[in-house]
């Protein structure tokens, strides 16, 4: 976590969270993104250049008659791009890199997925979405371009993409695990930034690849149409939820 970061944090911890305190915490972050992107030009070009290639598609999507999902999608888009540009200060050099990229186009489909549901093309760019999952890792590793953006930014997307389909295709009781699954995390970060000023340690977390593999695998079944594939996906939900609970207890232990 930065000074400015800390400093801003422990401000608003001052300030008890007022409404006014808070207006203050957001005015400082826009004005603190504002100045990053002079530090990161050449990324803060090549989003801008994303967003428009993303808007034309979306804009060609529209000319098909599909207003509502056109608008839907390039609204999802720019705030996709707009929160990437906000924290540019992620990354470890003036560049954003093929595997960030890669993962933002991911978080640009998930509209698309979501309305396509269990047809052949819903199906099949929820299996590119996982796939590139797989890649963007690789990529970041086999580039050098491993980053803290990266790695936040993989986490929220994977997380978004599974909770949405899982509640545009399971029973609302398995749709409630997966969402319980992925918005835990983002509950304590959140709390320890706030709260705490400071975030909860990485270096004792229990990887959670197998159970989020089965829940990939069950929300497939489940945009197939395959009975049962809501109790595999509640399985990889409550197996997630299993191996979080034993990374917030490690990493208290390790702090203690």
């Amino acid at each position: 976590m930065s000074d400015w970061t800390e400093e801003a944090l422990a401000s608003l911890r001052a300030a008890h969270y007022t409404p006014r305190a808070w207006l203050t915490f957001l005015a400082s972050s826009l004005r603190r993104a504002r100045e990053l992107r002079a530090v990161y030009p050449q990324a803060h070009r090549r989003l801008l250049a994303l967003a428009g290639a993303g808007l034309a598609i979306w804009l060609a999507v529209g000319f098909t008659g599909e207003l509502w999902f056109a608008a839907i999608g390039a609204a999802w888009w720019l705030v996709a791009c707009a929160m990437t540009d906000w924290h540019l200060g992620l990354l470890d050099g003036d560049r954003l890199g093929a595997a960030n990229t890669l993962t933002l186009l991911r978080a640009g489909a998930i509209p698309a997925v979501a309305v396509l549901g269990g047809a052949p093309a819903g199906v099949a760019l929820f299996t590119a979405a996982g796939l590139s999952d797989v890649a963007d890792g690789l990529l970041a590793r086999a580039r050098g371009e491993t980053t803290r953006l990266g790695f936040w930014m993989d986490g929220s997307v994977d997380g978004l993409m599974l909770a949405t389909v899982a509640l545009a295709a399971l029973p609302a009781w398995a749709a409630a695990l997966v969402v319980g699954r992925y918005s835990a995390p983002w509950l304590v970060i959140g709390a320890s930034y706030f709260l705490r000023a400071q975030r909860p340690s990485l270096e004792r977390i229990v990887s959670g690849r197998i159970p989020g593999l089965v829940t990939f695998a069950g929300l497939t079944l489940a945009l197939l149409g395959v009975p049962g594939a809501a109790y595999l996906v509640a399985a990889g939900a409550l197996g997630g939820l299993g191996t979080f609970t034993a990374s917030v207890f490690r990493a208290h232990a390790y702090a203690v």
